[in-house]
C-alpha cells in the first residue's frame, strides 16, 4: 500500500534535519535545513492526493472525514510528546516553559508565536495548510462546472501563491528592519512550498499524460536531475539570512525538490545486478526510517537537548563531539521509532477501524501513493 520511494524521501528529509541540528558536518549545518522544504513538498503532494483520490471516487470531498483522519494522525502523537516533555522539563531538567508557550504549541501557532521547541514551527505550517487546502478545493468545486476535472485552476493558483509568497517574504525583508525569521517560518511566507506539491498532485491525478510524456524522455529526466541539483545547491552557496535568498531562495529550493519528487515517481530501473540489490537493501532501510519520520522528527528536539547530557552525567559517555552525535542521532531514531510504535500507529489502526478510508483505498492502491495515511 505504500510507495517505498516516497518513504525514502521522508527518510532523506528527516535525516537531513537531524544532521543539520547536530552540527557534526559543515555541509549539513549550512544546508540541512532544506529537509523541512522536502517535507513540505511531500506533504502537499500526499495530502492533496488523498483529497483528489476521494473526489475521483465520490465526486465530493468530505471535510469532516478529512479533518478527523488528519487530527488522529497529527494530534495524539504531538500532544503526548508535549505532555511527556513537559513533565520531564519540570521534574528532571528543571526548566519552566510559560503557559503562553504551551498554548502556542497546543493551537499550532508556533510559526507566529514562540513555542517551547524550536523545531515544531514546521508542524504549525503544515497544520494551517491542512485547514487551508480542503477549504480551498471545496471553493473551487463550488464554482466549477467541470465534473471530471474541476481543479483546472490549480496551476494558476500555484503560480499566484508562489508570487504572493515572494512578495510577502520581500516585505518581511525590505520593509522596516529585515525579519529573516518571519520570512523563514511564517505560513503566509512558506505556503508556496506545500502548494507546489499540490500542483504535482493535481497533474499526477488529473493530467497524468503531461507528466508521463515529460518523464518518458531520458534527456528530460537528466535535465530535471541537473537543474534540481543546481537549484538545491543555492542553499549551500548562499546564506539563508541574506536578503536575496530570503526573498527568492526558498522558491528555488522547493522547485528543486519538486524535480526530485518527479524523478522519484517516474524513474525506475537505473541499476541492475548486484548494484541493484545493494541499492534495494539501502532503500529498504531508508524506507523503514521514513515510515516513522513524523515521530522521529518530533522527538529529535528533546533528544538533542537532553539525552547526551543525561547520559554523560550518569554513564560518563559521551565525552566528545563524535560521541555526542552518535547518542543524539541513534537516540532520535530509536526513541522516534519506539514512540511511533507506542502511540502513532496504534492510534492510526484505531482510526482506520472507526473511520475507515473506504473512499480512498481503491484509488490510492492503484496509483501506489498511500504514504500519508
Amino acid at each position: 500500500m505504500r510507495n517505498k520511494r516516497l518513504d525514502v524521501l521522508r527518510c532523506v528529509a528527516v535525516v537531513t534535519v537531524l544532521l543539520h541540528h547536530s552540527g557534526i558536518s559543515p555541509f549539513f549545518t549550512r544546508a540541512g535545513w532544506t529537509g523541512v522544504d522536502l517535507f513540505f513538498v511531500l506533504s502537499g503532494f500526499l495530502i492533496s492526493g488523498l483529497l483528489f483520490s476521494e473526489y475521483k471516487k465520490r465526486h465530493a470531498i468530505s471535510l469532516k472525514r478529512f479533518f478527523i483522519r488528519r487530527g488522529l494522525k497529527i494530534y495524539p502523537a504531538f500532544y503526548i510528546f508535549l505532555l511527556l516533555t513537559g513533565i520531564a522539563a519540570q521534574l528532571v531538567f528543571h526548566t519552566h516553559p510559560t503557559l503562553a508557550q504551551y498554548l502556542h504549541e497546543l493551537f499550532f501557532l508556533m510559526d507566529y508565536k514562540q513555542g517551547i521547541w524550536d523545531h515544531t514551527w514546521t508542524l504549525a505550517v503544515e497544520e494551517q495548510f491542512y485547514i487551508f487546502l480542503p477549504i480551498f478545493l471545496l471553493i473551487i468545486l463550488r464554482f466549477s462546472d467541470k465534473r471530471e476535472n474541476p481543479f483546472r485552476v490549480i496551476p494558476f493558483a500555484a503560480l499566484a501563491i508562489a508570487l504572493f509568497c515572494v512578495i510577502s517574504r520581500a516585505a518581511s525583508i525590505y520593509i522596516g528592519p529585515p525579519n529573516f525569521q518571519v520570512a523563514y517560518i511564517a505560513f503566509h511566507n512558506r505556503a508556496d512550498s506545500l502548494f507546489f506539491g499540490v500542483l504535482v498532485g493535481y497533474l499526477y491525478h488529473f493530467r497524468s499524460p503531461i507528466l508521463e510524456n515529460l518523464m518518458r524522455s531520458t534527456r528530460n529526466c537528466v535535465a530535471i536531475a541537473v537543474v534540481s541539483a543546481m537549484l538545491l545547491s543555492f542553499a549551500y552557496f548562499y546564506d539563508r539570512d541574506s536578503k536575496v535568498f530570503a526573498t527568492v531562495g526558498y522558491s528555488l529550493i522547493y522547485l528543486g525538490f519538486t524535480g526530485i519528487l518527479l524523478l522519484s515517481l517516474y524513474v525506475h530501473g537505473l541499476f541492475a545486478g548486484k548494484l541493484a540489490r545493494l541499492i534495494e537493501l539501502v532503500g529498504s532501510a531508508a524506507a523503514f526510517v521514513g515510515v516513522y519520520s513524523y515521530s522521529i522528527y518530533l522527538w529529535h528536539g528533546p533528544v538533542d537537548a537532553w539525552l547526551p547530557g543525561l547520559m554523560r552525567r550518569t554513564l560518563g559517555f559521551p565525552t566528545g563531539k563524535s560521541g555526542r552525535f552518535v547518542v543524539y542521532f541513534l537516540g532520535s531514531l530509536g526513541i522516534g521509532v519506539l514512540m511511533s510504535k507506542l502511540v502513532e500507529y496504534p492510534i492510526l489502526r484505531l482510526r482506520d477501524r472507526i473511520f475507515p478510508d473506504s473512499n480512498i483505498v481503491p484509488v490510492a492502491a492503484q496509483v501506489g501513493i498511500r504514504n500519508d495515511c
